[in-house]
């Protein structure tokens, strides 16, 4: 497994869980992903508790999982944010939920994936934890 793996999965099931944590408590949310040039991005907004959190504290694990649960995808990773107006304004305009945004706004926040590893797990993997390759990006 490589980082294609990683990219062509997440194509194919976009929408995934990203937990951040407020003090001692973990907060789970669904988030669409944004592939760039084999690039994950993702938004939020400072407004949002989660937007919040982000800035607080960037470590995360994010969950990818097939509909019918038969693969999962694990990334534990920081989640840098980012200031690029060029991808902000592309995504403003790709996508609805986004266009209220003025890329200028400061609270529009823009971020990505970095010193991260993943895992695929399957049911099969169940209790097998510790031996599943890890991919590093």
């Amino acid at each position: 497994m490589n980082y294609h793996d990683i990219i062509t999965f997440i194509e194919q099931n976009p929408v995934c869980t990203i937990a951040t944590s407020h003090q001692d408590q973990p907060h789970v949310r669904a988030f669409l992903t944004n592939i760039i040039e084999d690039k994950i991005y993702f938004t939020t907004s400072l407004d949002k508790q989660v937007g919040k959190q982000i800035s607080q504290n960037q470590k995360s694990e994010l969950c990818y999982l097939f509909p019918d649960f038969s693969t999962m995808l694990r990334i534990t990773t920081t989640l840098e944010i980012l200031n690029d107006k060029k991808i902000k304004q592309h995504l403003i305009d790709n996508r609805e939920y986004l266009k209220h945004f003025d890329v200028n706004d400061p609270s529009f926040i823009l971020f990505t994936l970095s010193n991260s590893q993943a895992t695929f797990w399957t049911l099969l993997d169940n209790l097998k934890e510790d031996g599943l390759e890890k991919i590093l990006f």
